[in-house]
């Protein structure tokens, strides 16, 4: 799952929770944030233990999403102009 961007890992995962809901399993949104978290590759950690550690309340799954979307939008602007070997 290493290889997969994280925008295609989160549209595959957003996909699972629908095919959840129409079977009529309920996932509890503590529980989705955790089978997210834990989904990622391992050059996440960082990420993931900021999320889960960074704050007293409990993390939401858009919170979760807001912040990848905040992170993947630095590292796609941190990028332009940059020359890849």
């Amino acid at each position: 799952m290493e290889s997969k961007r994280i925008t295609e890992q989160l549209t595959e995962f957003n996909k699972i929770l629908d095919d959840s809901t129409n079977i009529e399993v309920n996932v509890e949104d503590e529980d989705k944030t955790l089978l997210l978290l834990c989904s990622f590759p391992k050059f996440f950690g960082h990420f993931t233990d900021t999320i889960l550690y960074g704050k007293e309340d409990t993390t939401t799954l858009e919170e979760v999403q807001v912040a990848l979307s905040v992170t993947r939008g630095r590292s796609e602007h941190m990028g332009k102009g940059n020359i890849s070997s």
